[in-house]
């Protein structure tokens, strides 16, 4: 489905549309500015990659609409077909930098944000990060994508975790966004929009927590003060299960990039090499780096 075809008929776009223009920092699906003459607007065409998950595109909008009544996420204007598209407000703002973190008060509302997206209930969708390996595993073996070297080793520690964390009452079985990373997070100034919630389903706390800090090299003080800002307090038995969750976010990456190396073979004008970047992820994990 093309933009302009999307945009005609649209009732909101096509009476007062002027143009439209990409939006970067989406490796997964396609993201478009809408401007009219009144608002402007976010037009996301969705990749394949929900097929393979076993997450509906239709209640990722009912999630969507529900950050939203709760202050902390866009309005949905068009969702008609969620499998294909989605339409909501354009946020003036900028996406979150690693720099930001060094921000207090920014720090605070993330985690106020996080917080506020663990307590939604009345949510049956599920989205564990075991869920998402698997997920796109078979996503790549239907593609077949050769898994490299080193793949069933670091699957096999993966499941041991899987049956440790299933012990956790508390911080498991919770609502989880499970994309949280900084460009997924707009700052507007004085508030912060979180976008992108197609990953988010019942899962655990502790992988949520794992993103930031896997994908922006924090240190083992940094990991600590992290923890500290989300529970109000620090306790050993805390910071080992982080560190098992960083294993799995490290794993869930490599699971990724074999699945979109397959989804965008065809893709003679894709920039980012899926691939490589999975044989990367697994040369750190082997080497006991758990960051990006």
């Amino acid at each position: 489905m093309e933009v302009e075809d999307i945009i005609r008929n649209i009732p909101e776009l096509a009476s007062e549309f002027l143009s439209f223009e990409n939006l970067d920092g989406g490796l997964c699906n396609k993201t478009f500015k809408i401007l009219t003459k009144q608002k402007a607007y976010v037009l996301r065409i969705n990749s394949k990659q929900n097929e393979y998950l076993n997450l509906t595109r239709h209640s990722e909008i009912e999630v969507m609409k529900k950050a939203h009544c709760d202050g902390f996420s866009p309005k949905v204007i068009a969702s008609d077909f969620p499998e294909q598209f989605v339409i909501t407000e354009f946020i003036e703002g900028r996406m979150l930098e690693k720099e930001d973190l060094a921000d207090e008060n920014i720090k605070s509302m993330i985690m106020h944000r996080l917080k506020l997206i663990h307590e939604m209930e009345g949510q049956d969708r599920k989205c564990t990060p075991y869920d998402l390996i698997h997920g796109y595993l078979k996503g790549a073996d239907s593609f077949q994508v050769k898994r490299p070297d080193g793949v069933n080793r670091i699957l096999d520690r993966v499941e041991k975790i899987a049956y440790q964390r299933s012990n956790d009452k508390e911080y498991n079985n919770k609502f989880c966004h499970n994309d949280s990373f900084l460009c997924n997070m707009i700052y507007t100034g004085d508030k912060l929009q979180i976008i992108d919630w197609e990953l988010s389903g019942i899962g655990d706390i502790f992988f949520e927590l794992t993103l930031i800090p896997f994908t922006n090299q924090f240190s083992e003080a940094e990991e600590r003060e992290w923890l500290k800002l989300y529970f109000g307090h620090f306790e050993e038995d805390t910071f080992r299960i982080f560190q098992s969750m960083k294993y799995v976010s490290m794993v869930r990456e490599v699971a990724w990039g074999l699945f979109y190396s397959g989804l965008t073979k065809e893709d003679k004008h894709k920039e980012f090499d899926y691939y490589k970047f999975a044989e990367y992820c697994i040369e750190r994990i082997e080497n006991g780096i758990y960051q990006l």
